[in-house]
């Protein structure tokens, strides 16, 4: 049935069909839904406010397919309202940046009325990725290079900005290794170095030799466990933690996608 031909009772009991489901919905209710168009908006912002489970996170995933304005104000105030660790948050981060430019007034704006900063922190994710070059957006992410310089250099590299290169190469110079003999700490240097690349830059002389210094217990950690297949759900890392590749990136800067992609039948690994 195309959109448009359904009645509204009929549309709301379709979309509906996502309360219950689990971490992977159907594909086909997906697609139905994705039919329906701007006729699915408002029986999705029911779910995603008023449901709990997985329900809100399709919700949320499916109006940023849809890039729905009318979903910014309520995905805000439950990104606001739910922690880094919670399904439907990570579902609004990454459905955000699908809605486009209409995000960044409203997101800025929250940004600018609330200092928590998990809160931020995920603005600044949906923001670097929403498309749109906008100097108070690139501001912000420079102020978050001081705090946080990990997680800043990855969204200063999905922003695409090369004037950062300038500012990442400080970063990676002010940060002191850890000396220690784990292979998951200097985190900082692996993704200074990442973005740096990523944006057309390069590491000086001095910057490679004290990457090299700073990872090696990584790269031996990596050589003797040679991971080649990944573990099952239960086992994986958490987003913000190395991926289990043994490359050393964050997991979701490297194989959650794959992996999700894999768990939902829609494709074979890497």
């Amino acid at each position: 049935m195309i959109a448009g031909t359904q009645t509204p009772e009929r549309t709301r009991r379709t979309v509906r069909r996502l309360i219950g489901a689990r971490e992977h919905q159907s594909l086909e209710l997906r697609r139905a839904i994705l039919e329906l168009e701007d006729a699915a908006v408002a029986p999705l912002l029911e779910i995603l406010v008023e449901e709990d489970g997985y329900a809100p996170a399709h919700a949320a995933s499916i109006l940023g397919d849809l890039r729905a304005p009318a979903a910014i104000p309520p995905m805000l105030a439950l990104l606001r309202g739910t922690e880094w660790h919670e399904v439907v948050h990570d579902a609004i981060i990454q459905a955000l940046p699908k809605i486009g430019a209409p995000i960044v007034e409203p997101a800025l704006q929250a940004y600018a009325e609330c200092d928590d900063l998990d809160f931020r922190i995920g603005l600044l994710d949906a923001l670097a990725r929403c498309g749109v070059h906008d100097d108070r957006i690139y501001a912000r992410l420079l102020e978050y290079l001081d705090i946080e310089p990990d997680g800043a250099a990855m969204h200063l590299a999905d922003y695409g900005d090369p004037r950062a290169i300038e500012h990442l190469g400080r970063a990676f110079d002010a940060y002191m290794p850890v000396p220690t003999s784990g292979p998951l700490r200097n985190q900082d240097l692996i993704e200074l170095r990442c973005a740096i690349e990523q944006l057309g830059g390069a590491l000086t002389p001095a910057q490679q030799h004290k990457y090299q210094e700073a990872l090696e217990p990584l790269e031996r950690w990596r050589r003797a466990r040679a991971m080649t297949t990944p573990p099952d759900h239960a086992a994986r890392p958490g987003r913000n933690e190395p991926c289990w590749c043994g490359n050393g990136k964050k997991y979701k800067k490297c194989h959650l996608d794959a992996d999700r992609t894999v768990a939902s039948g829609e494709g074979a690994h890497p």
